[in-house]
């Protein structure tokens, strides 16, 4: 690990940090909310448009160009690595996640992954790191500091304050550099003698690979900091075919108890999801066009056929999320990968489903943690859409040019 020169915003001829940051973007739906915030907001370089006579990576580029000639992102006068805190709310809990950002030389024998990566996002990202030879966003990474020794040397560095803010979402930011030679070095002693387990920015990686570039910018905390929370990701259903109740909680029965609760309310949605995510064994919830007066939890009673698998390693089968989306889902269900989609917003799903935009709803536990470091350390990939870390890392913080 080392420290970079980052860009950042000059505050000084922009409106608040706020206004200018923006989601990384593969969780953002409509770019419009943040085209519209501020002129100079970082949206127009995570997921610039065409235009009528350039295409959106050669307007990418001419913005930065611009943004950069007219000091509106300037330069760090030395190099740094870079303090973020998140400070949120999940559930009535406050939580706290501090990690920071330098610079990681890529090592595919250390740095491990737990995803698959698709062709399309790939070739985005490629094209748009490549032409501006800067990175907008980050890949975010884990490593095991248990005994918090990293953690303590970031509280204790001498820090500079850079920005404070709370966004849309109520979370608190706060952003510092570490500019301190010794500090850094003591820092990268430790973290250089460790795994990193990528969290998210999978196809940011595999760009950096093909890219050519020893080092990308990293997002590095610690994998057990009492700040990292995994949502669960759900899966939205909108049938090619027809599909009844009936027929789907018939598949099920033969491997599954099927449990039918009131919905009531969304007290009872929390409820469901807090015994689904608790149970020791597969189990998932789901809420259905043909019945929205009730949810259905649905808890493993005898073994999956998916565990009989000779080809299917012992770390899949311990894990819950394949086992409902590959063994569940789409194998005792019969659901196809077409007609799914996905969120980590469940009461988003619900009203997916009373819209009739969807069939029915699946709600999903989270992963957890060491599930993550199994599966990465193991060399395997999880199903699609199986981890959701929140908070997101916001784009528009600093960037990294790497030429």
């Amino acid at each position: 690990m080392k420290p970079f020169k980052g860009i950042l915003y000059n505050t000084r001829k922009t409106d608040g940090i706020a206004d200018l940051v923006c989601p990384p973007y593969d969780v953002i739906e409509d770019t419009e909310p943040y085209y519209a915030r501020n002129p100079f907001n970082a949206i127009r370089l995570e997921l610039p448009r065409d235009l009528p006579d350039m295409d959106r990576y050669r307007s990418a580029k001419n913005t930065l160009d611009d943004w950069l000639s007219k000091g509106v992102l300037v330069p760090d006068p030395g190099e740094s690595i870079y303090v973020y805190e998140q400070e949120f709310t999940v559930q009535s809990s406050t939580f706290v996640r501090k990690g920071f950002i330098g610079l990681h030389r890529l090592d595919r024998e250390r740095i491990l992954t737990h995803e698959q990566t698709r062709k399309k996002a790939k070739a985005d990202r490629e094209q748009l790191i490549g032409t501006l030879k800067t990175y907008t966003s980050f890949i975010f990474g884990l490593y095991d500091d248990r005994e918090k020794r990293i953690r303590g040397l970031i509280d204790s560095a001498p820090v500079q304050p850079l920005f404070e803010f709370t966004d849309e979402q109520s979370i608190r930011t706060r952003f510092q550099r570490i500019t301190d030679p010794d500090s850094i070095a003591a820092i990268a002693a430790i973290l250089d003698t460790k795994n990193i387990y990528i969290a998210d920015g999978h196809h940011r990686l595999d760009v950096s690979y093909r890219l050519g570039v020893p080092y990308a910018p990293f997002y590095l905390t610690d994998m057990y900091d009492e700040g990292i929370v995994i949502l669960p990701y759900h899966r939205l259903v909108r049938f090619a075919r027809k599909r009844p109740l009936a027929e789907l909680i018939e598949a099920l029965e033969a491997y599954m108890t099927v449990e039918k609760r009131p919905f009531t309310d969304d007290d009872a949605l929390e409820g469901v999801l807090t015994a689904v995510a608790a149970s020791s064994r597969p189990a998932f919830a789901f809420f259905s066009a043909d019945d929205r007066q009730h949810l259905y939890v649905a808890t493993e009673k005898s073994p999956l056929p998916i565990y009989s698998s000779p080809d299917l390693h012992d770390s899949l089968k311990r894990l819950k999320v394949n086992a409902i989306h590959s063994g569940i889902i789409r194998g005792i269900m019969g659901i196809k990968d077409d007609e799914i989609s996905f969120t980590e917003d469940h009461g988003w799903s619900v009203d997916s489903v009373r819209n009739a935009s969807s069939d029915l709803a699946l709600f999903l536990p989270p992963t957890t943690v060491d599930e993550v470091r199994d599966i990465a350390e193991n060399g395997l990939d999880m199903p699609p859409k199986s981890t959701f870390f929140y908070p997101k890392i916001l784009t528009g913080l600093v960037f990294y040019r790497y030429a």
